[in-house]
């Protein structure tokens, strides 16, 4: 009998926890937010879970700064990252616009990164 009443106490006192977390992730739903829970992403940045690929971008598509890490939107199953939650409603307004900076965002870094390893097969073989 003890037993039985301290079960039932248990899942009373557990009730609100389980309430608020459906409740949490209600809220984020109907907010329009994808949720990728962390461990479900793989190494190459996609989640197994839901097919979304993270492009990896580090400058914000939109207004030119750092990504936080922390606001990102989700397009054609592409995740984009962005430095404040006010962005993403600009991105969405012309995505191609965006997708294209961030697509030559990346062609710089190869291009710089290609330059480098010129400047270091240079210097290796003395021509600098």
């Amino acid at each position: 009998m003890r037993k039985m009443i301290a079960l039932m106490l248990l899942a009373v006192l557990m009730m609100p926890l389980a309430a608020s977390q459906v409740l949490a992730a209600d809220e984020t739903a109907q907010a329009g937010i994808p949720t990728i829970p962390a461990r479900s992403r793989g190494l190459d940045g996609q989640s197994s879970q839901t097919g979304i690929v993270d492009v990896g971008n580090k400058i914000c598509p939109v207004m030119g700064g750092p990504v936080n890490g922390k606001d990102f939107v989700v397009y054609e199953g592409k995740r984009y990252g962005l430095c404040c939650p006010g962005c993403d409603k600009t991105f969405l307004s012309d995505p191609a616009k965006y997708i294209a900076k961030v697509k030559a965002e990346e062609s710089a870094v190869v291009s710089d990164a290609s330059k480098s390893a010129e400047m270091e097969k240079d210097m290796e073989q003395g021509d600098l």
